[in-house]
C-alpha cells in the first residue's frame, strides 16, 4: 500500500489548536485596548468637567462682594456677573450628584439652577481670614472670608471601569 501526501487528523487538530490559541490572544489584547481606550477617555472627560467647573466657581468667588451664606457643602454671595452691572446672588451647591450653580437678582431658588457638573461625588468648601487662618466657623464669620478653598469630586463609570478625579484649588476674594 503506497502513503499519501497530506497531513493526519492528529497535525490538523494541533494546527487548529494553534490557530485558536492565536485568535484568542489577539482578541484578549485588542479587548485590553478598548479598555484601557474607554479609561482613558472616561479620565480625558472628568478632567475636562473639572477644569470648566472649577474655573467657573473661582472666577465666581473672586468677584464676590460679600458672603450670604457659607457652609461645608454649599456657599452664597453676592457678586457681579461678567458683562453686566448688577449685583447678583450666587450660591454653589452639590444636589443630586450635580454642581448646581444658581444666579438671580432675587434669592436664588431651583429655577435658576444650571448644572456645572454631572456625576459630582464630592463638594467640599473650606473658608479663610485674611491672615490665612481657617475660619471653624464660617457662618458665623460672613465678614472675614477672604480665601474659599474648593474640592471638586468627580466619578464615572464605564464598561465595569470607575475613575475618579479631583481638584482642589484656591479663591480669594477682592473685597
Amino acid at each position: 500500500m503506497e502513503r499519501e501526501e497530506g497531513f493526519t487528523l492528529v497535525e490538523l487538530m494541533i494546527a487548529f489548536l494553534i490557530l485558536a490559541l492565536i485568535v484568542y490572544a489577539a482578541f484578549n489584547l485588542m479587548d485590553v485596548n478598548i479598555r484601557a481606550g474607554t479609561v482613558y477617555t472616561l479620565t480625558s472627560d472628568i478632567s475636562q468637567e473639572l477644569r470648566e467647573a472649577s474655573s467657573t466657581m473661582v472666577d465666581q468667588l473672586r468677584t464676590a462682594r460679600s458672603f450670604a451664606d457659607a457652609q461645608a457643602s454649599s456657599v452664597t454671595f453676592t457678586s457681579y456677573l461678567t458683562g453686566t452691572n448688577d449685583l447678583y446672588n450666587v450660591q454653589f451647591l452639590l444636589q443630586d450628584g450635580n454642581l448646581i450653580h444658581r444666579s438671580s437678582l432675587s434669592t436664588p431658588s431651583e429655577a435658576d439652577n444650571k448644572v456645572l457638573a454631572t456625576n459630582v461625588t464630592g463638594l467640599q468648601f473650606t473658608y479663610y481670614d485674611s491672615t490665612g487662618t481657617e475660619l471653624t466657623d464660617p457662618g458665623s464669620s460672613l465678614a472675614f472670608i477672604t480665601l474659599v478653598e474648593l474640592e471638586l469630586t468627580i466619578s464615572m463609570e464605564a464598561a465595569g471601569n470607575v475613575v475618579t478625579d479631583s481638584v482642589t484649588t484656591m479663591a480669594r476674594t477682592r473685597r
